[in-house]
């Protein structure tokens, strides 16, 4: 079905009906009205003060073939090419994950932990996707050495893009966390901070089309036989890689947190402490090397 008029209004609330069986109605809203305020500046507002605002040819043509992208599950974040962390904007493409507000508050973690620690003179972010955690600490504290590492030759290019467009200087590295023999040659950093892969092949069943079908695998899933496979890594790196009495802040799944804890403690880390999210699940492992 055609749209009825170029009215931004008829526009808006003709593809708010479309996709409403998919998103359900608040979350077409609001996807629909992102898209409007990307591509044509409307926001809510302007959308009241002005609904009888005309669209071109082309501008409907823009909106339809972004709608038809929605209907595929498509992120809208991959639709407009970016999304906002820590309050700024970031790019992002399906080739790295969409930041979670959780990651946020990983982020803010680190950083009120960093800013009353004068020992944290280097922080290397493990995994960086995107670049948001390392482009964020480097902003926030740019008195600190920041480095940054992936496995994804794609996934470094965007977050080397983000740190340029943001004035962020963080040195970045293509590293398999996972395999050990490739750290020999790496320095030492006072602070690991992670988001590693964390949800389990059983977690993956339970998940939207929107992730599972768009977003990297390779970021995000880990198998159900070995779901702590990148802590371990991480723990194994650390003991070469982080200096005495370094902190590490990682993101977990929250069904792991005792197991973590424990393991944490086995590999001689002290003062192991699981924090809980702003829903209140336990999301995040905060630890000194001993």
């Amino acid at each position: 079905m055609k749209v009825p008029t170029n009215r931004i209004k008829d526009v808006v609330n003709h593809y708010i009906n479309e996709i409403s069986s998919i998103y359900g109605m608040p979350e077409a809203n609001q996807l629909i009205l992102m898209l409007t305020e990307h591509y044509f500046g409307i926001d809510r507002i302007k959308l009241a003060v002005d609904p009888d605002f005309r669209l071109s040819e082309s501008e409907l043509l823009t909106i339809h073939f972004a709608v038809k992208e929605l209907k595929q599950h498509k992120p809208v974040q991959y639709i407009t090419g970016f999304t906002e962390f820590y309050n700024r904007r970031f790019d992002v493409s399906n080739a790295v994950l969409i930041p979670r507000p959780e990651t946020e508050q990983l982020l803010q973690n680190a950083i009120d932990f960093a800013k009353t620690q004068t020992t944290i003179k280097s922080i290397l972010d493990v995994g960086t996707g995107s670049g948001c955690i390392a482009v964020s600490l480097a902003l926030e504290m740019p008195e600190v050495v920041i480095s940054a590492c992936d496995i994804s030759v794609d996934a470094l290019s965007m977050a080397a893009e983000n740190a340029k467009q943001l004035g962020a200087k963080v040195n970045f590295f293509t590293h398999d966390i996972l395999n050990d023999a490739h750290n020999a040659t790496l320095p030492v950093w006072d602070m690991i901070v992670s988001n590693p892969p964390y949800v389990t092949e059983s977690d993956k069943l339970r998940m939207r089309q929107n992730v599972i079908g768009w977003e990297p695998h390779l970021a995000l899933f880990v198998t159900n036989n070995d779901p702590l496979i990148f802590y371990k890594a991480l723990l194994r790196f650390g003991t070469d890689h982080l200096s005495s009495g370094g902190c590490i802040w990682v993101e977990i799944n929250e069904l792991f947190g005792p197991q973590l804890v424990e393991l944490f403690q086995r590999n001689h880390y002290a003062n192991v402490n699981l924090h809980h999210d702003f829903h209140g699940k336990p999301r995040f492992i905060s630890a000194i090397k001993n």
